[in-house]
């Protein structure tokens, strides 16, 4: 492989008793692919295996829950003090090492940052004190020492198991506000006895945890620790805090390296940070750190590409860089990196669609860009097939739907032509990234023009297409992904007898779109209709405020963009709104527009009150499908299918699944769907050729 553009990033470190091959690894994530049992199944193996043979040095499986008090908000967290993971984990480690890779089992407990729900029963959380939650507002039990001792046993339990299992190393979690964080934290910790207090008194149970697990693993298996370098709360422990319990840990001789992180669940945005937050924005406290310690140092800091990772490892900032969801999007990520196929790594947003915000719904971690993450066995490149006859596919649309199938139609082997009305591919991603801080979404465009010119998809811009034309062009195959316009109705389910609200085909009535590309017809004080609550509507009122413009937003929710919470964004844009002045309405909607004037009612009370003195009221409201071509196709072709908003309008991850199911050509909804529970079975060992 060409490692001469970064000759750090491909040299090997040496932890204890093992060799990583290279400094390129994945840090502990929650996947969820676990549900319902607890336990490690091929799911895991698949994903694990797809960044091993990816090239990666070292990969931590995280959030492996110690005891059964470690409950969680959403199922399919592993249960790592069960036995039968031993087994389990054995099959999961054994597929990894055979391609090179090393991994580690990161065990934790939640603590108060669980949820007392289970699956089939009620728990109890367990903390150092009597603290609530400030997720789900749940109170904790103040541990005794009898649960002290059950929570050293969980520990020292599940890392036997780990051991036992193959896995190369422990990472215990001391960080994002979870249990023993909760012991070192004044945050959490109101204790008045010898495990509260002062700093050494914080410290005692943590460090009993560390000392139980070493001495039961013995000194050949790596033992690590989950640090904050900056816990992001106002009077909260900060950088020279961390760094004192970095050496308080190291000088106990039972650790092997120092995984850094920061934020807590006051501030949850930093613990897996969007694109808001930018890339590297944690490098400079990590490498504090580094200067302060003599153990490898790991950094996290949404790194994404390998010319951050080698600058990082050049300054010696730090010893390994974790660029986890680079990985995440694209498991390719190490070997594209060393030999120099940079242009054909799917980038990661870091826009927490697939990766985070799934866990909140209670689903499995995935990724918006890449369709296979967390279902390799199903959809990994091993399971491509070439088409058993090439054929020529139309694809009508260049945004991420229609690229997405025209990509994999024509690897499969098709002649693909793809249309495009517009100047330019991308579609309503080209308006996403005229919206504050969303200039990473430009990559969906960029990685599929890249990898549909190689595939060789013929583009044809500027092209309307019509039935005629279509037809003209012999398709065996056409892919319609015309997408969607907004609705100028004013309508919402919310009251669904009104089909028009009064006033909203006046001229000052914009939609988002129409800001996006005439912004000289926005007036000084704006207001804007939000029926979505999420990014869309959030963005274009932060574009607004930006440009000078005064604003109020109406809301039909009973929170403001209560979408952005899973995805971590929220307290972003709500820091920018706020100070900058927004007002606002919720649980209510527009009844009628009078020129200047908007009348409004409350959803709940009915009470009605009169909004005014508006110059232009900007609509962020639905989009409906723009599907006549394809049903005009439909009715003179035999093998015509539609993807993404051209079926229904929904969010980018929709489009790009639906186009990668297109180019595979499953179309079939008895067949095309995964049924809950089908990947999650275990085979036992997975022979080696089945990942290739």
């Amino acid at each position: 492989m060409e490692h001469s553009r970064y000759p750090l990033l491909f040299s090997p470190l040496k932890l204890r008793n093992i060799t990583l091959r290279n400094r390129i690894m994945q840090s502990a994530h929650a996947m969820a692919f676990n549900s319902p049992d607890g336990l490690t199944n091929n799911r895991d193996i698949y994903y694990h295996v797809a960044r091993a043979k990816g090239g990666i040095g070292l990969m931590v499986t995280g959030n492996r829950l110690i005891h059964p008090t470690s409950n969680t908000f959403c199922r399919g967290y592993p249960y790592g003090y069960r036995e039968e993971m031993v087994e389990r984990d054995t099959a999961l480690t054994e597929a990894v090492h055979s391609f090179g890779a090393h991994i580690f089992a990161q065990l934790n407990h939640f603590g108060v940052m669980g949820e007392t729900h289970a699956m089939d029963d009620y728990r109890v959380l367990w903390s150092s004190s009597n603290i609530k939650s400030p997720v789900f507002g749940e109170m904790a039990k103040a541990m005794e020492r009898s649960d002290m001792d059950e929570i050293v046993e969980g520990w020292v339990r599940s890392a036997e198991y780990s051991r036992l299992a193959g896995f190369d190393g422990v990472e215990i979690h001391l960080a994002h506000s979870y249990l023993l964080h909760q012991f070192i934290s004044p945050l959490y910790n109101k204790r008045d006895d010898e495990y509260g207090g002062s700093y050494e008194n914080r410290m005692r149970f943590p460090l009993e945890v560390i000392k139980a697990v070493r001495d039961k693993v013995g000194p050949d298996l790596v033992v690590g620790i989950r640090l904050s370098m900056d816990e992001m709360v106002p009077g909260g422990m900060e950088i020279a805090d961390w760094i004192k319990v970095a050496q308080t840990v190291e000088a106990t001789g039972h650790i092997d390296y120092i995984m850094a992180t920061a934020g807590v669940y006051q501030s949850a945005t930093y613990i897996m940070p969007p694109f808001d937050v930018p890339n590297g924005w944690l490098v400079d406290p990590i490498a504090r750190l580094k200067r302060a310690v003599k153990l490898p140092v790991f950094a996290v800091s949404g790194i994404g590409s390998g010319g951050e990772a080698e600058a990082i490892l050049a300054r010696g900032d730090a010893d390994m860089v974790a660029m986890t969801r680079a990985q995440i999007a694209d498991p390719e990520f190490a070997n594209k990196t060393a030999e120099g196929r940079e242009d054909e790594i799917y980038h990661c947003l870091r826009c927490n669609q697939g990766c985070v915000s799934r866990l909140f719904h209670g689903t499995s971690m995935t990724c918006q860009i890449n369709p296979a993450t967390g279902r390799e066995e199903v959809f990994g490149p091993q399971t491509l097939e070439l088409a058993p006859t090439a054929k020529h596919w139309v694809v009508i649309g260049g945004g991420p739907g229609g690229m997405k199938a025209a990509e994999g139609l024509a690897k499969r082997g098709h002649r693909v032509t793809l249309l495009e009305k517009g100047a330019e591919l991308g579609g309503q991603v080209n308006h996403i990234v005229r919206l504050p801080r969303r200039d990473s979404f430009a990559w969906i465009t960029e990685d599929l023009k890249v990898h549909m010119a190689k595939a060789g998809v013929q583009v044809r811009l500027n092209t309307m297409a019509t039935v005629e034309m279509i037809k003209s062009l012999q398709p065996d195959g056409v892919i319609v992904a015309t997408g969607s316009l907004p609705d100028r109705s004013g309508y919402s389910d919310i009251n669904p007898l009104v089909a028009q609200v009064p006033g909203l085909d006046s001229e000052h009535v914009l939609t988002a779109l129409d800001v996006l590309a005439h912004p000289e017809r926005v007036g000084k004080r704006v207001l804007v209709l939000d029926e979505e609550g999420n990014r869309y509507s959030a963005g274009i009122t932060e574009l607004l405020v930006e440009n000078g413009h005064e604003v109020h937003v109406l809301t039909r929710w009973n929170a403001l963009f209560h979408r952005l919470g899973t995805t971590l964004d929220q307290p972003v844009v709500y820091a920018n709104l706020f100070s900058s002045g927004l007002t606002y309405t919720l649980n209510a909607w527009i009844s009628q527009v009078r020129g200047t004037s908007v009348d409004v009612y409350n959803l709940y009370s009915a009470e009605e009150e009169t909004l005014e003195g508006f110059d232009s009221i900007v609509l962020a409201v639905r989009h409906l499908p723009v599907d006549a071509l394809y049903r005009a196709l439909k009715a003179e072709l035999a093998n015509v299918h539609r993807v993404g908003d051209c079926v229904v309008p929904r969010k980018t991850d929709h489009a790009i699944f639906e186009g990668f199911l297109a180019g595979r050509e499953i179309f079939d909804n008895w067949k095309r769907y995964i049924e809950p529970g089908s990947i999650e079975q275990f085979d036992g060992p997975i022979a080696q050729e089945s990942f290739l």
